[in-house]
């Protein structure tokens, strides 16, 4: 608030401190939630939960496969596309998601991108680690929650350890 001494319209310091504190909150909150969100979706590929990981992308979303996963290579483009490809290749597949270090880069209050490393080991290949790699992700706040609005795979297959 600002005293009978100064002109209104101008913060105090220490209202400028608050709002600088806020701003600095809602900052971490979105990185805290958009981590949460990968985290997310290692969980629900992981328990086959197809319906929750594809809440996980917004409306327009796109999902892009590398060539090398076993599966019809290139982009899914919005949720149902995605779905159909969640639910052919996560039962097949019996993934166990391990990830590692997630590189975040905010854009602006509503819009990220980033990229998140991980291995990759399956249960039908007696859980040894079968690809390492990244998505390069961009993410979009809609309705005030933080979702995929594109996801591109990329992946190097690891080959079997000889004679195992």
């Amino acid at each position: 608030m600002a005293s009978a001494d100064e002109p209104r319209g101008q913060q105090t310091p220490l209202e400028a401190e608050v709002a600088e504190l806020r701003a600095q909150l809602d900052t971490l909150l979105d990185r805290e939630a958009i981590r949460q969100l990968a985290v997310s979706y290692a969980h629900f590929a992981r328990t086959r939960n197809i319906d929750a990981l594809v809440a996980l992308y917004s409306s327009d979303a796109v999902f892009d496969v590398a060539e090398n996963m076993g599966t019809a290579p290139g982009p899914r483009s919005g949720p149902e596309a995605i779905r159909e490809t969640l639910r052919v290749d996560l039962p097949r597949a019996d993934p166990w998601p391990f990830l590692h270090q997630h590189f975040i880069e905010m854009l602006g209050p509503d819009r990220a991108r980033g990229v998140l490393y991980f291995e990759l080991r399956l249960g039908v290949e007696q859980l040894r680690v079968t690809h390492i790699g990244a998505y390069m992700d961009e993410y979009v706040k809609e309705q005030g929650v933080w979702k995929f609005q594109s996801r591109k795979l990329a992946a190097t297959p690891l080959p079997a350890a000889a004679g195992g």
